[in-house]
């Protein structure tokens, strides 16, 4: 009888353990970045007018629906004329209250429209820490920057994420 409990006891926590290592489920993130320049580098290409290549270093707060917030920050590789053009690599860090960690990778195009510029672009999910170690998944973003490069930059980000483990 002893064994047979020791058995069922056995199967019930072998049980428990796969139902909580597969209870990860996929998860939609949808949240919204609130950043400002930190460290902007940009290099005359000579080629055209107002042709410039760019490293931009961006912090600041994401914000959830639920209310949660955490910290991110990101690094743009740009390739713009005048304000328009592509970032070649957009990484984005997000740092979240319990300390888990996502990070993505995007492109997107860039249109400046005045003092204002608006983008759009994709991204891929390339790590995480935490409950988004061995993270994977794709997604989009879009938003704008309020500011110019020249006056601290501050812009927001619309961002959703489809997290695969």
């Amino acid at each position: 009888m002893n064994r047979n409990r020791n058995v069922a006891l056995t199967t019930v926590t072998l049980f428990c353990l796969y139902a909580a290592s597969s209870a990860w489920a996929d998860e939609t993130l949808k949240y919204r970045l609130f950043t400002h320049a930190t460290n902007v580098q940009t290099i005359d290409v000579g080629d055209v007018d107002g042709h410039l290549l760019g490293v931009n270093r961006q912090s600041g707060i994401a914000s959830f629906p639920d209310g949660s917030v955490g910290t991110a920050y990101f690094t743009a590789l740009t390739d713009y004329v005048k304000g328009s053009g592509t970032a070649l690599a957009t990484y984005i860090n997000v740092t979240f209250e319990d300390g888990s960690v996502l990070w993505t990778k995007g492109t997107n195009t860039t249109v400046a429209e005045g003092s204002k510029s608006f983008f759009k672009g994709t991204l891929t999910v390339i790590g995480g820490k935490g409950r988004y170690a061995g993270a994977t998944g794709d997604g989009t973003f879009s938003g704008a920057r309020l500011a110019p490069l020249s006056t601290g930059a501050d812009l927001y980000i619309d961002v959703t994420v489809n997290v695969k483990k």
